[in-house]
């Protein structure tokens, strides 16, 4: 009978679903071509106001570029992207498992739409430092209309944002293996009502598809410049991994990883090593 890694999903996302979703969970079964149990994604419906209603598109408005100035100088994106834990994604065009940590996000002086990026990540048992910029390049308002407002209201959230830009994060270059990553990222976030920028993981059709945000990319190589390789990561990588690999997992707010996969760099997501921080915790 085939095992399963059992992952616990980011905190944020529990303290906002405590409550019971309004679908019931399929039984679950430990046969991978048997099961039929929801996904981590399918079950992004705690805020439904009618979880049988056929889902209604997004209400998208673009902000011009002095509105879209007037939010970002109001709202500092640092909270959303320095955590306290990393972020999962895959590399290569095997989609090993690669994790990404921001340690610092400092919004520039003089434009608000561009962070300064400090952080680490780590392939495998290599830790590598890099830094970088990312740049908001664009920004739209939206509306969920298949949400219940009163949900909505009782949580103190209200507008809802999606940030599109682009990256890019250099490693030490005195290393050999290192290189740097390019590309483009997404970022969903809500403005509560005590005026505080939060990540948003409760639509589905948003551009980063309730992934809270997702870096999408290549890396290159500093001593082979014909040396590509893609690139992506997530604040919450379940909601989008069926989508690159596919059965890749099951399961709604405790995700398990398929056996098939587990090779790909999974078999040790339980090792409880802090190897982002200077001194990890005994």
């Amino acid at each position: 009978m085939q095992q399963f890694i059992t992952i616990t999903l980011a905190a944020v996302l529990f303290w906002h679903c405590q409550s019971a979703p309004k679908t019931q969970t399929a039984t679950a079964s430990t046969d991978v071509v048997a099961m039929a149990r929801q996904t981590h994604k399918e079950a992004i419906d705690t805020l439904r106001a009618d979880t049988n209603a056929p889902l209604q598109p997004l209400v998208i408005k673009p902000l011009d570029k002095t509105a879209a100035q007037t939010l970002l100088s109001a709202y500092d994106l640092k909270t959303l992207l320095v955590k306290e834990w990393p972020d999962n994604g895959f590399y290569g065009t095997d989609r090993y498992r690669i994790e990404f940590i921001f340690t610092d996000a400092e919004r520039t002086i003089n434009d608000p739409s561009v962070y300064r990026i400090k952080g680490k990540n780590r392939y495998k048992n290599t830790v590598s430092d890099f830094a970088g910029l990312i740049e908001i390049t664009g920004v739209s308002e939206f509306i969920d209309p298949n949400l219940d407002s009163l949900d909505l209201a009782n949580m103190g959230l209200k507008n809802a944002y999606t940030l599109s830009g682009t990256f890019r994060f250099d490693e030490d270059s005195t290393l050999n293996t290192s290189g740097a990553f390019l590309g483009t990222f997404k970022l969903d976030f809500s403005v509560n009502d005590k005026g505080e920028a939060e990540s948003w993981y409760f639509s589905t059709d948003t551009p980063t598809k309730a992934a809270g945000y997702v870096f999408d990319g290549n890396w290159g190589s500093y001593k082979n410049k014909t040396t590509t390789k893609p690139v992506l990561f997530a604040r919450d990588l379940f909601a989008i991994a069926n989508d690159i690999l596919t059965d890749f997992s099951y399961g709604e707010r405790e995700v398990e990883i398929n056996k098939k996969y587990r090779h790909l760099g999974w078999d040790n997501f339980w090792d409880g090593k802090e190897w982002w921080v200077e001194t990890p915790a005994q």
